[in-house]
């Protein structure tokens, strides 16, 4: 974790520590994420831990793409983005993440796309994923790596603040290639739908 900056080096070593010892997380398939160049890593969306659980599945560093609400306390969007965290429109076409997802994709960086869009009411099989993970990877050329995460439910559902002792598991996949594709609407479509196929799998579904 040399290249890593030092505070999240730091925050890293602490937040594993902490899932091991409270949430005795385990994690499956990182070798199913590249050592290097660009890549995004599409996990489903459970709870507001699943930030947190996919930034321990490697030591590279990752970014993120995260909902512009998080953004409005300053201290707090201070933080996450020095974390590798940047901001996406709720409404329409944001145009300006879309770039700026491309451009880390383009230097080699992982990036965190929740395909879901927002945290799940339950658990089960997932039916539908927004496009932006299949669209985004297809334009760069890069791997589309589909993850499961499962227990953050448990550990802090929708509506509390306070996390409780649960057990988390992370199943990684197998990547999905995108380079050898051309940009068109079909093959978003078939990127996205071996995405969703790829993460029920994962899931037991």
């Amino acid at each position: 974790m040399k290249e890593l900056p030092l505070l999240y080096s730091l925050l890293w070593k602490l937040a594993f520590i902490i899932f091991k010892v409270f949430f005795g997380i385990k994690i499956q398939g990182r070798e199913n994420i590249p050592s290097a160049g660009g890549a995004i890593l599409a996990p489903n969306h459970l709870s507001y831990l699943d930030s947190i659980v996919i930034g321990l599945v490697t030591t590279r560093k990752i970014n993120f793409v995260a909902k512009e609400e998080l953004f409005k306390s300053f201290p707090f969007s201070l933080l996450i983005s020095n974390l590798g965290a940047f901001p996406l429109k709720k409404k329409g076409f944001d145009r300006s993440s879309f770039k700026r997802a491309l451009h880390i994709l383009k230097e080699g960086k992982l990036l965190v796309i929740f395909p879901e869009g927002r945290r799940r009411e339950r658990r089960g099989k997932i039916d539908s994923l927004q496009k932006g993970a299949a669209r985004i990877a297809l334009k760069a050329g890069v791997p589309l790596v589909p993850i499961a995460i499962q227990g953050t439910d448990k550990a802090l559902p929708k509506k509390r603040k306070i996390a409780r002792i649960a057990k988390i598991s992370v199943i990684i996949g197998k990547s999905l290639p995108t380079k050898k594709l051309f940009y068109t609407k079909d093959n978003i479509d078939k990127i996205h739908n071996r995405l969703i196929k790829s993460i029920n799998e994962l899931l037991g579904y």
